[in-house]
């Protein structure tokens, strides 16, 4: 008999929500949000942040989420994916604040594994693009593998659509307060090894909490303002919280292109969560190409900091 098992549960009213565990870790996977909701070990607390006041919401294919009669992004929390850099959000949905409702705030469609699950986005009428992740536990361990593929079905919107280079765009919510690390890469194409983005509508406090020992970069959870950080890291990006280590890993591609500048691991976080962020190299496609990019993750449990910095060293 196989070590994991596979439920259908009910979770914060969500009704298709699946349950992946073994005897050390649990995923929840909530196909009505098309996100990883819950990580964590088998007795633990979920190292992922979730919103309250967005629990049970599902959401229809491709329709825009309002707050007060505006376009929003939905603050749910957990784990989702996107298809492009930020910066070609106000050509898809006219803000550079909300993505692709079909991708971003739509429900998905699973099928089961003996070892995990299968999500598969709607087809975006507006990128013509659709991401299938497949999520699966090992028998043993803490460890989870998310493999992930962007494909380009059907054309674009418009012409204007269709040059958007495409980017598999993992973004981890974790709860606050935290300590995010990566590793800077040995011959970073950033000055210091590492960006701190500018922005046009608000102050980044990243400056503030940022402490590179060595080749580890260590940014503090902010205790108010949104703060941001990239880096062209080729290996891992982590988050500590309560003794609990969260360790992302993925593979670099030193012959392409990243968004951003360059850009493969970002940090993101405001008071309320932390995002870890890491991205595919980014091209354009034409109709059956794709993009390929998997993570593999880690839960740890640590006693103190020197302890994590020991296990990230040696990573």
């Amino acid at each position: 008999m196989s070590a994991i098992k596979i439920n259908n549960i009910v979770y914060k009213g969500w009704k298709e929500t699946i349950e992946i565990l073994n005897s050390e870790i649990k995923v929840l996977v909530v196909p009505e949000t098309g996100r990883i909701m819950h990580f964590s070990f088998i007795n633990g607390e979920n190292i992922l942040y979730e919103n309250p006041d967005l629990e049970g919401v599902v959401f229809s294919t491709g329709e825009f989420y309002k707050k007060d009669h505006k376009i929003k992004a939905p603050n749910v929390g957990g784990n989702r994916v996107l298809p492009c850099s930020e910066d070609y959000f106000h050509l898809i949905t006219g803000s550079r604040h909300v993505p692709d409702p079909f991708i971003n705030a739509s429900s998905y469609a699973v099928t089961f594994l003996s070892n995990g699950v299968v999500l598969e986005s709607p087809i975006s009428k507006l990128l013509g693009i659709q991401i299938k992740r497949t999520i699966t536990i090992s028998e043993v361990g803490t460890g989870v593998k998310i493999q992930q593929e962007l494909v380009k079905i059907i054309p674009a919107k418009n012409d204007e659509l269709e040059k958007i280079p495409f980017t598999i765009w993992s973004l981890s919510k974790i709860k606050t307060p935290n300590i995010s690390y990566s590793k800077i890469a040995e011959k970073s194409i950033f000055k210091d090894g590492f960006t701190i983005s500018k922005w046009p509508d608000a102050t980044n406090y990243a400056e503030e909490n940022v402490i590179v020992n060595d080749t580890i970069l260590k940014l503090k959870s902010s205790e108010e303002f949104p703060q941001k950080i990239g880096l062209d890291a080729k290996k891992w990006v982590a988050g500590y919280l309560k003794n609990t280590l969260f360790i992302e890993q993925f593979k670099f591609d030193d012959n392409a292109t990243y968004p951003d500048n360059g850009t493969s691991v970002t940090i993101f976080g405001n008071h309320l969560f932390t995002e870890l962020e890491c991205l595919s190299p980014e091209k354009t496609l034409s109709i059956g190409e794709s993009i390929q990019y998997d993570l593999h993750w880690n839960l740890c449990k640590v006693n103190d900091e020197s302890e994590v910095n020991s296990l990230l060293e040696n990573l």
